[in-house]
């Protein structure tokens, strides 16, 4: 057991460094075959062409092409991405700045996923063709249709109307200092330095951003949810366990929901990897200002080094997010271990 476990994690870990690797090459290659001189586009239109090819030689674009890529792969690994071609700062240093406020904000979107959409597909399931439903169908529809950033809108407008004290814009109340690291992440910051204060105007801030992205995640993981649900409901256990007069939420939730949570899992891991790159409409709605609409402001101004840094983290975490839920299935479907293993 222990051997298959070893053995299929070091297969996922290969293959993961793999697609990091592809995924390096590819955006080298497109960085190089953009229109545009990336020394010009860092200077300006006003610099003489001695100051560009200056730079050219400073940013290595000189070099023959493969020596260009075993620097930035080298680079990358050393959490070297080089300087915004915009702002002249370090890509990293603007990254580290910037991520933990999109990370914050999906994390408290995929929770707001899990403890909305599970219990409503296990209920639509439950209550199968009733008005219950039909509801939560029709709900489901409509968060899966909708894109986030009309519910976004729709949030700060309900919020004007019906809420007028409830913060719309930021991450904190202007008037409060945010505690100094150390995750960047401030409701754990402000735990950590005992600022509830903070805390509590951090949750204000992040709920209706957390809820408008959350809405297309919550839309397909009850659809979701509720068809495995009912497929495994007609399951030969099942049907015999409630032969056997076993109480439905036993059956639900000690056996059907751990059966039906492979689906689920996989799609909720999906979506955190992807908001992460994808939050920047919300961000922009709500001035969030994170690592997604940093990524937007990148390729909008042809910032090369922070496009391509962009691109690496963002599948960086589509990797982590996937072995993560590799690691959780495999630990509540044992057959998949000996499935991967053969």
């Amino acid at each position: 057991m222990n051997t298959n476990w070893l053995d299929v994690m070091l297969r996922r870990l290969l293959g993961f460094a793999g697609v990091m690797l592809v995924l390096s090459l590819m955006i080298f290659v497109l960085a190089r075959v953009v229109p545009g001189d990336p020394a010009r586009i860092a200077l300006g239109p006003s610099a003489t062409q001695e100051q560009v090819d200056a730079m050219r030689l400073e940013m290595g674009l000189d070099d023959p092409v493969l020596i260009q890529f075993v620097n930035y792969v080298g680079g990358a690994l050393r959490g070297d991405f080089g300087r915004s071609l915009i702002s002249g700062k370090p890509v990293a240093s603007e990254i580290l700045e910037l991520l933990p406020a999109t990370l914050e904000l999906v994390l408290v979107t995929v929770f707001l996923m899990i403890v909305i959409s599970v219990p409503l597909g296990v209920v639509t399931a439950r209550y199968r063709n009733s008005w219950i439903d039909n509801t939560g169908r029709f709900f489901s529809i409509i968060g899966v249709t909708m894109p986030s950033f009309l519910f976004a809108i729709l949030l700060q407008l309900a919020a004007a109307n019906f809420f007028p004290g409830w913060p719309i814009l930021g991450r904190i109340d202007y008037t409060l200092t945010a505690p100094q690291g150390p995750t960047g992440l401030l409701l754990i910051d402000s735990l950590a330095h005992g600022r509830f204060d903070v805390f509590a105007s951090a949750l204000q801030h992040l709920l209706f951003p957390a809820l408008a992205l959350a809405m297309a995640g919550i839309g397909q993981v009850t659809r979701i949810t509720r068809s495995a649900m009912i497929e495994h409901q007609r399951r030969d256990h099942v049907l015999t366990l409630k032969s056997f007069g076993v109480p439905d939420r036993v059956i639900i939730f000690r056996y059907l929901l751990k059966l039906s949570s492979i689906a689920p899992l996989t799609i909720m891991g999906l979506e955190f990897a992807s908001l992460i790159g994808n939050a920047f409409v919300v961000e922009l709605v709500f001035s969030w200002g994170g690592f997604a609409s940093y990524g937007l402001e990148a390729i909008l101004q042809k910032d090369l080094n922070a496009v391509m840094a962009v691109v690496l983290v963002s599948g960086f975490f589509f990797i982590v997010a996937n072995l993560i839920i590799d690691v959780v299935l495999l630990m509540i479907d044992p057959r998949l271990r000996f499935k991967e293993a053969r």
